[in-house]
This record gives C-alpha cells, structure tokens and sequence, in this order.
C-alpha cells in the first residue's frame, strides 16, 4: 500500500552488509546513492526486509528517513525494486564478486565489452571470463560457477519484483530456492515452492498468480489442498475429515475477509480436484478420512504392529509374584542411593528424608507384573504418583532375573534423568536407533536393536507417528516394550498423538498410577499441577507442612507482567533459590509474540544477562546466550528444543555446553538452527526440567492457552515455579483442552488390524 507524504523513493547500490538476522530476511546494510540520485561523499543506512541483498546489488527503495537515538539517521525500506547495475562502478563491484577478478580485470571487460557486458556474461560466462589473465583451468571454472550461482538469485528476484512482490517475500523466495535457483521451474511450477521451507501456499499463489496463473484452474486448487493436508500434518493431525479437507482447502484459496457466499462457490471445484487427486493416487481417502500416503502408510504401519505384538506370546519367562514386596529393597542395589527418584525437584527433595526406598504400591507392581507378561504394555500417571518409582522396580526384578534392560527417551537430558533415576544406562531413541545422518535409522525390522529383555521408553507421550513406527518397527521378536509417559502433557510435536491413541484402543494393557504419594503431595507444584489437570485453579496457599514451590503473582496488564518476569529470571529468583540466572531460571511461554511473548523477554533479558557478549560472526547469538537448538541435528546429537549455552567462538568452530553435561563442537556456520532461550515456548520444553520455571499466562495468549499446557509448563519446575499474569486468562486456559481434536485413526486401526489377525 503507498506510504505517506514523508515516503521517498532512492536508487542505491549496497556497498556494505552490516548485519544480516539469522533468520535472512532483515538487516542493516551501507549503500550509496546510484544513478540521477548520486552524489559525492552521499551515504545511506538502510534498515528493514533487505537482507538477500549483498554488497554490489543496485536497488530502487521506498521508504523514509528515520532517527534512531542511539544509531541515528537511517532509511527504513517498506518496497524495493532491482535495478541492474547501469555505471561501471557498480558493474564492476558486480564482476568483483567472482573468484579471480579484481579491479583491474573488472575495468577492463567494462572497456572491451560496454553495454553488451552483462547481456554476453549470461549467455557465455565462460567465454568472456577467459579473457581475464590468470582465469584458466579449475580457476576458470570456478569463476564460471561462481557467476552462474549468483545469475540464479538475480534472475528470481527481477523477475518477481517485475511482478509487484515485496522485498521480504523476494528475500523467502530465493533462500527457500537453494544454491542455485531455477526461474524455469518457478516459472513453470511456482507452487513447488510450498514443498521448501518457509514458504506457504499464500506466497507461492501470489507468485503464481503473478506469474500468468489461472485462479480458477485445477492446478491451483490441487495445489491448495496439498498444502492444507501439510498445515493439518503442522498442526499435529493424521488426516482430515473429507469435508474439512474441502473447506480448508476453500477457505485457503479464497482468502481473508472473503464472504462465506463467495467461498461455498468455490467448493465443487475443490471437491472434484480432491477426486482427481484420490483417482491419481496422490493423496488418500479411507472411509472419508484424506491423508497423504505418507501418514497413512504409517499409522497402518503402526496399527498392524501393536496388534501383533498385543498377542505375541511373552518371551521374558520372569516370574513376577501377584503381590508386592512387603520389605524394602536395601538402598545398595539401587545403585543411585536410597531415593527412587531422579536428583533434583519438589518430589525428589521431599523423598530424601525418606529413610528406606519405598515398597511399590499395588497399581505400581501391577505395571511391573503386566509389563514382563506382555510383549508391549503402557505406565501413565502424573507428577508424585510413582512413575519412576516403578521404572526402578522393573529394572530391579530384570537384573535379579538376569536379564537385560535397556531403557530410552525422545531427548538426552531426559535419558539422563531416567538413567540417574533408574542406575541402569539409558540413551536416546535416535542413538538407540543407530541414526545417520542421510542414510536415517539402521535399525529396522530386518536388523533390530539387540533382542531380548525389556526396553523401557520413558517421556512416551512425546511421540510422534513417525518416530514410534521406527521405534517399534525395530524391536525384535524377543523384546518386550514399557511405554512410559503422562498422556495429560501437551501433544507431540508431530502428527498423532500416539500414547494416547494406544490407551483409546484398550487393547494395549495398561496402568494409570493415580495415588499421589505423601512425599510429593506436600509439594504445591505436584498438587497444583493435579488440579489443574482437573480443571481447577492452582493452589497457591500452603498448609502447616507443605513446601511451597509455586506462587502466582498477579499481574494482569501485559507490559507491567513482563517488567516483573524480567526482574524474576534475571535477579530475584536466581539469588532466592542460588541458581544461575542463565540455565538455573527458564521462562517458559505460552507464543513468540507480545510483550510476554518469547521474543520480546529474550530481547529484554539478553541484555541485562548478557549485554556484552562477543557476537558470532554470521549469527545473531552471541558467546555466554542461552541457547536452543530449533531442528534435530543427528550428526551433533542435538535434538529440537534441547537447551544449552553458546560457550565460546573459536575461529571457525562454536564451543555448545548443554544442559545434559554434554560438551559440543560445531560449525559457526551450524549455528543458523539454533536460537536464544533465556525465554522459550512452553512445547519447546516438553521432556526437560528446569530448576526454577517462570510461567507468563495473560490474555495476549489467549489463542495459545489450554490446560495442558499450562499442566506441562508446570511439571517441568524442578524446585519452584512462579506463574506471572491475568486470573481470567487461567480461567480461559482450564476450561480448554488440547488435544483431543487430533484427528487420528489408530485406536480403530489398531482393532481392525486384530480383527484381521484373528480371522
């Protein structure tokens, strides 16, 4: 839309990129007026969506001039245009961005060639760049690559902005695109694009529409209801009901703040392009659920595996009593001390004055009974109620029969904590699973983890589909299967929600541990998330003998909220409870927006916890930042959402200590996956705990706030957890529950799969 009467439009070249954000798109650039504008000794800051622009690139920007009081002036861009490079400095910076030409050779193809320079260079690189001395061999060709990889985002980014695209979507287009952009292909099949990262199908049919497309033909709408089969898969779903399918897909093609009457016309040309799709094999249709052949291969998958594990014969051959032990175990066998809970937290604190290990309650035998009977069986319960307890006792009837045990968990530091609680080695699925990067798991059906004895995998209700078909697919025939988890927690990050699928089938045995111990019940974060759970508020007044490790402080306006927050994690917490400000506190948020939104907090508290860190060359972090790893990285072993600190910058390699102890090495240039994380999304923390947690829950959130997640927000505080925010917007978040719109179909699959099994 046009700017206001202040607006300029300037012709620049980019002479210097000054910051680049991690994510590519804004930065801060010098550049100096081009064309009619020039002017000796003129100078511009350039600020805002330009940064796919780099040193050389001649640009028309729209914007204005504004005063930064602590930079100064700077011209803010709102609009951009490419303009080839018309004089022969610019032309000549152009040139000097190839391996093996400098000033020199530039002036001198600007003088044998003139205006035809350009025009010859995209036609035959080879043939002009031979010309320049010393460019022969492997340094001619790889001058010409180098020419030609850059020809690629040049060619994109003028023919999208001859097209009206703004800068920032330009910038998206070409970074998705890769090393080597193709304008042919985009050309002809723009809505590829919604298959690379970061650009949806809005960006891509814009570009399309752009670009000559029809609005109303088949291509388009088949297109469209791809991409709503991968914003459900996005949202944690398996499939989508056939006339949901249809009216997502409507909605998306016809976009926003369009009358209901005009969207219902589009829905018998999506319905038909939805058949054609299904008679092509392109997507799925069972029943009237629509999937992509990938997710329904896998829940099929999983659902034929349960069901024969369900009646696999057990292989254990451990004789498991039908009562508990009436005498404690003595506190040597455990291997970890008398407490059969992991170190650290308001449970675990309250059990360390316990004098002997607790004998296990009835329901926590039952587990342990049902899981050396059966081939694959399932431990629920919330926080206190004795999971670990009962994991300890497993491994302790196993090793007393002498038999193996191997137990696992989605993330390293909760393999750890299983480990520490258990004394029996744990590790992660992925590592359990042999992963390599590019080749994927090496263990599968045909050659499965070690057999034999019991595998135990704990945080299960992290599980996506895909990860507990290749889970599962790799156990032997000899091995049992303890899935562990609270199926109350937020949902996997993933499509499914596998845990609690397994549980609605009723085929799976089971044991939901409900009794909370007096130990743990003394505990207000115990007792608060339990009630939470319930739809009740939390409980934040202590009785006579109770710990109190949660409070809630009352702070219903937004700003004022983050103020307090900010001073909690960065000063009052860390001295109160003798913990680090960085890693010792987390604050856990419901979004990434707002003024208590994860961006804005970890703005806030960088610099006060970390003002003068020595920023990494190419990256927006800097040395001493808390940081989190946002994508699995399997050559690292760092999984999404584990937690760390940026140590150190060594040249051209960054020094990682994670939460877990572990020490990692990567490349500088790896550091683009990863973010800052003082402050972190409440689901990015599924499977960690955290010494003290501080939890923002006010209306800004409102779209975000569901009971389960402020239930899983909670159970991650080790010794305390402060919730800071708005009464009515808790309210809000109990009376939702995440979750149970998944639209899966396993619990069905499951059954019919023991149907056919049985038949």
């Amino acid at each position: 839309m046009p700017g206001g009467p202040d607006e300029l439009t300037l012709e620049l070249e980019v002479v210097n990129v000054r910051y680049r954000s991690d994510d590519g798109q804004f930065a801060v650039l010098d550049a100096v007026p081009s064309g009619e504008d020039a002017v000796p000794g003129g100078h511009e800051v350039v600020v805002g969506p330009v940064g796919h622009l780099d040193e050389g690139d001649v640009v028309r920007a729209t914007g204005r001039r504004t005063q930064h009081p602590k930079h100064g002036e700077r011209f803010q861009v709102r609009a951009l245009l490419s303009v080839e490079p018309g004089d022969d400095e610019a032309v000549s910076r152009v040139l000097q961005r190839v391996p093996g030409v400098g000033p020199r050779a530039a002036e001198a193809l600007i003088e044998r060639f003139g205006d035809e320079l350009l025009p010859r260079l995209e036609e035959n690189p080879r043939d002009v760049l031979r010309r320049v001395k010393g460019l022969s061999g492997e340094k001619l060709a790889e001058a010409v690559e180098a020419w030609r990889a850059e020809a690629g985002p040049r060619a994109v980014r003028l023919l999208l902005e001859r097209h009206g695209l703004d800068a920032a979507t330009i910038g998206r287009v070409i970074r998705a695109l890769g090393d080597e952009p193709d304008v042919g292909l985009l050309r002809s099949d723009p809505y590829r694009l919604t298959s690379r990262s970061g650009i949806g199908f809005p960006t891509a049919d814009a570009i399309a529409i752009a670009l000559g497309e029809d609005p109303g033909s088949e291509e388009r709408r088949r297109a469209a209801i791809v991409h709503a089969l991968a914003r459900a898969e996005d949202d944690g779903h398996c499939h989508l009901p056939h006339d949901e399918a249809v009216s997502r897909t409507t909605r998306l093609l016809a976009g926003r703040d369009v009358p209901w009457s005009a969207v219902d016309a589009l829905v018998p040309g999506v319905a038909a392009a939805l058949q054609g799709l299904i008679a092509d094999h392109a997507v799925v249709d069972r029943d009237g659920r629509v999937a992509t052949l990938e997710l329904d291969e896998a829940e099929a998958l999983l659902a034929e595996i349960v069901a024969r594990m369900t009646t696999d014969v057990p292989t254990l051959d451990v004789e498991v009593d039908d009562d508990p032990p009436t005498e404690p175990a003595p506190a040597e066998r455990l291997g970890t001390g008398s407490v059969p809970v992991a170190p650290g937290g308001p449970v675990a604190e309250a059990q360390r004055r316990a004098s002997a290990d607790p004998l296990p309650s009835p329901e926590q035998w039952e587990a342990v009974r049902l899981a050396c009977a059966h081939r694959l069986s399932i431990l629920t319960g919330g926080p206190g109620t004795g999971k670990t307890q009962t994991m300890r006792a497993l491994v302790r009837v196993l090793k007393d029969a002498g038999r193996s045990v191997l137990l696992c968990a989605p993330t390293g530091k909760a393999a750890r904590r299983l480990s520490d609680a258990t004394g029996a080695q744990a590790t992660t699925i992925h590592r359990l699973l042999g992963f390599v990067p590019g080749d994927g798991f090496q263990h599968d059906e045909d050659d499965p983890i070690p057999d034999g004895g019991m595998l135990v995998v704990d945080e299960a209700s992290m599980l996506p589909l895909d990860l507990a078909v290749a889970l599962l697919r790799a156990v032997g025939p000899k091995t049992h299967v303890l899935l562990v988890g609270d199926v109350d927690q937020l949902a996997p990050v993933g499509p499914g929600r596998v845990l609690q699928d397994l549980l609605e089938s009723e085929v799976v045995p089971a044991v939901r541990l409900t009794r909370i111990f007096r130990q743990a019940e003394r505990s207000l974060i115990v007792r608060s998330a339990h009630a939470m759970n319930h739809g009740q508020p939390p409980i934040t007044q202590p009785g006579p003998d109770d710990v109190r490790d949660f409070f809630f402080i009352d702070r219903a306006d937004a700003l004022t909220a983050a103020d307090e927050i900010v001073s909690l994690a960065t000063a009052r917490l860390p001295t109160h409870y003798a913990v680090s400000a960085v890693g010792g506190v987390q604050v856990l948020a419901p979004q990434r927006r707002g003024a208590c939104g994860v961006e804005a907090l970890n703005a806030r508290m960088r610099e006060i916890l970390n003002p003068g860190g020595r920023q990494a060359k190419g990256s927006a972090l800097r040395e001493g930042d808390r940081v989190m790893q946002t994508r699995n990285d399997h050559e690292s072993e760092v999984m999404n959402g584990e937690l760390g600190m940026l140590v150190r910058v060594d040249g051209d390699d960054a020094l990682l200590q994670m939460d877990d102890g572990r020490t990692i090495r990567l490349p500088v240039v790896r550091l683009d996956t990863w973010e800052l994380a003082y402050a972190c999304t409440v689901h990015k923390a599924q499977g960690s705990s955290i010494p003290v947690a501080v939890v923002p829950v006010l209306t800004e959130h409102r779209h975000m706030l569901t009971r389960n997640l402020l239930y899983t927000a909670v159970t991650r505080a080790e010794k305390a957890c402060v919730m800071v925010g708005d009464r009515a917007a808790v309210r809000q978040a109990l009376g939702r529950v995440d979750g149970a719109t998944r639209y899966t179909a396993l619990p069905a699959r499951i059954r019919d799969a023991l149907g056919d099994a049985t038949a």
